[in-house]
């Protein structure tokens, strides 16, 4: 008899002592979830703040004109009229938490000042996916309304009257403008390098543009190597949609000749 009481008392303990180790195992889980809920409440998120990163609400609100200008490359008011053009034509619109404006901001980042998607994602506090989107989204959008502001015809080059009227510019009766090339930066593979390197050491395009005489653009060209000749992307541009009318002219250097026309 005693020897059973002896049993079951120690069978007891036991049980005891293993409630005991469940009860403690617990108390610690539940320790261990509350410090990891109170870590998790006061964290902080890297990307984003409500909508609106810090540095484009300071560019929107706060940075004097000519701070936005060197930073955006262009006035305010410029700046103001493209975003509403784009959101207009229905082509960028205010996200959930990224606004029309930073989406311009982030792409006019990239592309004023040669930066990578990378370093546009941590200054303006965005994921990278986010940046490539609305870059992507951007660009498209200056694309689709490029043949609106940019186009070649005799109205768009239409010399203006104190240009036309003046006696001193007779020689240029019949001049529609000016065109010249330049060297645009451009990002290559190493593998590729090569023909993008221009004569003044870098990687780049050879842009070509043509302005009439009230300075607005009406025609581009991009895409060249750095390493081609002025002359050879001017042919390319006249085979394609820079048709110069007969008797017509741009004015440009001598790295351009002389074309029939």
């Amino acid at each position: 008899m005693d020897n059973e009481l002896l049993t079951t008392l120690a069978a007891a303990g036991t049980a005891i002592l293993e409630f005991d180790r469940i009860l403690i195992t617990i108390a610690a889980a539940g320790v261990t979830c509350k410090y990891l809920s109170s870590m998790w409440n006061t964290y902080k998120p890297y990307h984003g703040d409500g909508g609106q990163a810090i540095y484009t609400r300071y560019l929107l609100h706060k940075a004097r004109p000519d701070l936005f200008h060197e930073i955006v490359r262009m006035q305010r008011t410029t700046f103001n009229n493209l975003v509403n053009e784009l959101e207009i034509n229905g082509y960028i619109a205010d996200a959930r938490s990224v606004t029309s404006e930073e989406q311009m901001l982030i792409f006019l980042d990239i592309v004023c000042h040669n930066n990578s998607m990378r370093q546009t994602a941590v200054k303006f506090h965005r994921g990278l996916y986010t940046v490539q989107r609305y870059f992507a989204l951007v660009l498209d959008s200056l694309v689709a309304i490029y043949p609106n502001y940019v186009k070649f015809d005799l109205n768009s080059c239409k010399q203006p009257p104190h240009i036309s009227e003046n006696p001193k510019y007779r020689a240029f009766k019949s001049a529609l403008g000016a065109l010249d090339g330049v060297f645009v930066p451009a990002g290559v593979p190493s593998h590729l390098q090569s023909p993008w390197r221009n004569r003044k050491g870098f990687l780049a395009q050879n842009v070509l543009a043509a302005v009439n005489f009230n300075f607005e653009f009406v025609y581009v060209l991009a895409g060249w190597e750095g390493s081609a000749h002025d002359t050879r992307v001017f042919n390319d541009a006249t085979s394609k949609r820079l048709k110069i009318p007969l008797k017509k002219y741009f004015l440009a250097d001598a790295g351009y000749g002389l074309p029939k026309g």
